[in-house]
């Protein structure tokens, strides 16, 4: 792995860390946008539009995981985490509220986001991304 032109050496492994779960993290946003999506072609337009933000968020986490690796920025991947851990907590408590159940998945994906967050703040990932 050759590191992007001026930046001043190897991709810090807490970095490639924070990218690999960011990738996780995009695959499953972009599972319900992309069932949003279809159920949007069925004449909902709520799910439509539900599934278009997801897929923004889907391609924000793929584009701040980008810029991240290649040690331009981190803001990008930092903002799109926390507004994921919004988004998997309300799924969470809506799962609580209008279901009645305790949607382990929701957890998880809380848990995915939160590990971003945190991972982008380390000192080794904010060092590398300037």
């Amino acid at each position: 792995m050759t590191p992007p032109p001026g930046s001043p050496g190897r991709v810090p492994p807490a970095a490639v860390a924070v990218v690999a779960l960011a990738g996780l993290q995009a695959v499953f946003c972009l599972l319900p946008g992309l069932n949003g999506l279809t159920l949007g072609l069925n004449g909902s337009v709520t799910a439509f539009v539900i599934g278009g933000l997801y897929l923004v968020l889907s391609s924000a986490t793929v584009l701040g995981s980008v810029r991240l690796y290649r040690g331009v920025e981190a803001r990008t991947l930092s903002v799109v985490s926390l507004a994921l851990c919004a988004v998997w907590l309300v799924n969470l408590v809506l799962a609580i509220v209008l279901a009645g159940q305790f949607d382990v998945l929701s957890v998880l994906l809380l848990t995915l986001a939160v590990g971003v967050a945190v991972g982008v703040r380390r000192p080794e990932v904010r060092a590398w991304a300037g």
